[in-house]
């Protein structure tokens, strides 16, 4: 899923020497990180799941309908139309022109070897690799599932990182990391992802182990689109 204008192979190159990682997305490394999802409910659950109202903005506004003694759902219209006059993103909401412009890709990739990063064996490996860099992470115990699928990108782009730099028993590198969505599977799906790291075109080449279609664009009532709408409780214009 990406804007038409810069495709699905153009992701945003990350800095060797960042120290913020917070902007990163789950599995990124230096250089450019592309993701994929087994199906189009999947792929939507992640990409909007930046939308969801927060527990703290709900704590918000039930404390301010409990101090004016109002319904809870007229102080968030009311902060909502403001933020609308604004030009403000509302939680909880999508506006209409985050569909404009954005297209769903179908991706291909070569034959090759992916790390599955929720695998036992894997979580094992990197728990031996990274042991007291795990520590300054604040992971005073064993890495765990729970670590893998979390929102804290220092650690998440540590292990990356980490895999991406290892030769498997092949001699070639990891094309990248399989990894459950954090959402769950979907229908008789696995709710599987894939982070897939461009590295040929780090160095100034074009011709990764992957190609995209020409994507279809993103209608309002696209059915993947309005699931992951109500898995998340957003609204949308």
């Amino acid at each position: 899923m990406a804007k038409e204008s810069y495709g699905p192979l153009s992701p945003p190159e990350r800095g060797l020497l960042s120290e913020d990682r917070s902007g990163w997305y789950r599995f990124d490394t230096p250089g450019r990180t592309v993701y994929a999802a087994e199906d189009n409910e999947t792929a939507f659950c992640e990409a909007l799941s930046w939308a969801r109202m927060t527990t703290q903005h709900a704590d918000y506004l039930k404390k301010t309908a409990a101090f004016f003694g109002a319904p809870v759902e007229k102080i968030r219209k009311e902060v909502e139309d403001e933020w609308h006059a604004n030009g403000h993103l509302i939680p909880g909401w999508i506006p209409a022109n985050w569909r404009d412009g954005r297209r769903v890709y179908t991706m291909r990739f070569a034959s090759g070897a992916w790390v599955d990063i929720a695998h036992s064996e894997s979580i094992a490996a990197l728990n031996d690799a990274l042991n007291s860099l795990l520590y300054e992470a604040d992971i005073p115990e064993s890495l765990t599932l729970a670590e893998v699928t979390s929102g804290r990108r220092e650690v998440t782009t540590l292990l990356a990182s980490w895999i991406r730099d290892q030769i498997l028993d092949d001699g070639s590198y990891p094309m990248g990391i399989r990894f459950p969505s954090k959402y769950g599977a979907v229908g008789q799906g696995h709710g599987y992802c894939w982070a897939f790291w461009l590295r040929r075109a780090d160095v100034g080449l074009n011709d990764d182990l992957v190609a995209a279609d020409a994507g279809t664009e993103i209608l309002q009532n696209d059915p993947a689109y309005n699931f992951a709408l109500r898995r998340h409780g957003i609204n949308s214009r």
